[in-house]
């Protein structure tokens, strides 16, 4: 059911740009910021970058059934 009388406003999903994907990389490589200062340069929301770094990284299984990171 959804509320069609809220005056609250909700933020719009945004894209990274490829320039800030790649900023934001190299942000994170070099390990230095937190994820909140790098939202803060990026001009994003935190949960941006949280979800952005989270999306590269996998986990695989080998075959002793251990995980490790890619």
């Amino acid at each position: 059911m959804t509320n069609n009388h809220s005056n609250i406003k909700r933020k719009q999903a945004k894209h990274l740009s490829d320039i800030q994907r790649g900023r934001l990389e190299e942000m994170a490589k070099e390990g230095k910021l937190s994820q909140t200062k790098m939202a803060l340069e990026l001009g994003v929301d935190q949960s941006t970058v949280s979800r952005e770094l989270r999306r590269g990284k996998v986990r695989q299984m080998a075959y002793d059934r251990s995980y490790y990171e890619c």
